[in-house]
């Protein structure tokens, strides 16, 4: 398999992020490509995730993984680069993550929390998809 290699979206990148968000139901709300990371094998973008300053805490959000280059290790690759990065960026914030996949988290370090952010709270019931009681709010530990 090609090397990954993430780096930081460009603009060229927001019109396959906003149709990857959109196909995976992703977190949306007030996206803007700068605050995006891609992943590329070569040439080809086939995965992306983002940062939210969210004032009081971080949020991880909205990776996606594009369907023919799942089980490859892309998202976890990608998931270690972005608490890297937001640690170097926001030392002194909390690092959560808001999922339908709390097994995924899990092994990096986030633990489901039940006192949530309201920020947080609030998108579970409000911007999810998904069954809110499907959605888990995780900190990284």
């Amino acid at each position: 398999m090609e090397k990954i290699t993430i780096e930081k979206a460009t603009e060229s990148d927001w019109p396959y992020i906003q149709e990857k968000l959109k196909n995976y139901l992703l977190d949306a709300n007030n996206a803007d490509w700068r605050q995006f990371f891609v992943a590329r094998l070569g040439e080809r973008t086939v995965a992306f995730t983002r940062i939210i300053d969210r004032a009081n805490c971080i949020e991880l959000a909205s990776m996606g993984v594009d369907y023919y280059h799942r089980k490859k290790g892309i998202g976890k690759t990608l998931l270690k680069f972005l608490i890297e990065e937001a640690k170097r960026q926001y030392p002194d914030k909390q690092i959560y993550g808001v999922t339908h996949r709390p097994g995924f988290l899990t092994p990096f370090g986030f633990k489901e929390i039940k006192d949530p952010p309201k920020v947080l709270e609030h998108k579970r019931q409000r911007n999810c998809t998904l069954d809110p009681s499907k959605i888990k709010i995780m900190r990284l530990e």
